[in-house]
């Protein structure tokens, strides 16, 4: 009995089908859709290109010749093509490199202050009650939603030197009369890292309070607990867990407000009257002064490339770190 049925076992086993082979994935770009992001993307990236490439083209061949408003208007055969002749002027310029530097450095000074402000009153955000917090985010869309150049001119009010507020609230604090009129917008270096800075801080502000805010919700109150169970303070938990957590955000964030207060315009242009001196030139102001008011055309072309280029780098780092989070999650 058992010879016939290991017989039929094997007769079965010769009838029977083989196995189909497991169909071939395909495999390269077109596998799995892989193409799809990249066909949905296709025609914003081609009105972008459409939009940027002529502007782009006529700022690099304009930063090759010798234009300007007289000899655009007045006597065209002027112009010519000068070659690197218009880089050599503007980078042998003592002038350009003083308001390069002037430009990192308020930049540094806005981006400090701004993340270090937007953090501790995210922060106390997270502590008031709720009808508090909605509050203060309305009234920060509100600050959020007035224009630039609606705030520098409501600052310049604020810190005038005769009938300004804030002179006058010092010299109710035990001023003199000195106190009372006092010129912010004498010395071009009070007037730009303090009067300015404040204006444009105060416009940071609302983006990364309501930022770090949402950011600072994600953090697990377990971690938070759990480190101070082991003996960390409020400092050392918000170090070595708060930090961690929130730091895709503060990367992010640090990164678009370089790029945003490195060519700031609109304040320093109103709180100056619309005729900014030189002490308050930033590389945006800068650029203004000498393809508009000097109407040195070629000039403010060069300037214009030396302004992208100098914003790459932050770019570069700032893609990156998009990238980075990107392949985290």
């Amino acid at each position: 009995m058992s010879v016939t049925s290991n017989e039929t076992l094997v007769e079965a086993e010769a009838v029977a089908p083989a196995p189909a082979a497991a169909p071939k994935r395909r495999r390269g770009f077109f596998a799995g859709g892989h193409y799809i992001p990249y066909v949905m993307i296709l025609p914003a990236v081609a009105a972008l290109i459409g939009v940027m490439a002529y502007p782009l083209y006529s700022l690099f061949d304009l930063s090759f010749q010798n234009v300007n408003r007289y000899a655009q208007l007045v006597n065209p055969s002027l112009s010519r093509y000068i070659g690197l002749d218009g880089y050599t002027k503007v980078l042998s310029d003592d002038q350009f490199w003083e308001v390069v530097l002037r430009s990192v450095y308020f930049t540094v000074e806005l981006v400090v202050l701004s993340m270090v402000l937007g953090m501790l009153f995210a922060l106390l955000l997270n502590r008031v009650s709720p009808w508090a917090k909605v509050t203060v985010i309305t009234v920060l869309m509100f600050v959020w939603a007035i224009p630039a150049i609606v705030t520098g001119t409501i600052f310049k009010w604020l810190f005038a030197s005769k009938g300004g507020v804030i002179d006058y609230i010092g010299y109710l604090f035990g001023g003199t009369s000195e106190t009372k009129n006092y010129d912010w917008f004498a010395d071009p270096t009070v007037g730009l890292y303090v009067v300015s800075a404040a204006v444009i801080i105060w416009g940071a502000l609302p983006f990364l309070v309501i930022g770090l805010h949402a950011a600072l919700t994600q953090v697990p109150k377990e971690l938070i607990e759990a480190s101070k169970l082991d003996g960390a303070n409020a400092l050392q938990s918000f170090r070595h867990v708060v930090v961690p957590v929130i730091k895709p955000f503060l990367l992010v964030s640090a990164s678009l407000s370089f790029i945003w207060d490195f060519q700031v315009f609109a304040q320093i242009f109103s709180l100056r009257n619309s005729s900014p001196e030189p002490g308050y030139w930033n590389i945006g102001i800068y650029l203004y002064e000498k393809g508009i008011v000097s109407s040195h055309y070629s000039d403010s072309s060069v300037i214009s490339i030396a302004m992208i280029l100098l914003m790459l780098a932050v770019l570069v780092f700032y893609i990156r770190q998009v990238i980075k989070i990107g392949a985290q999650d």
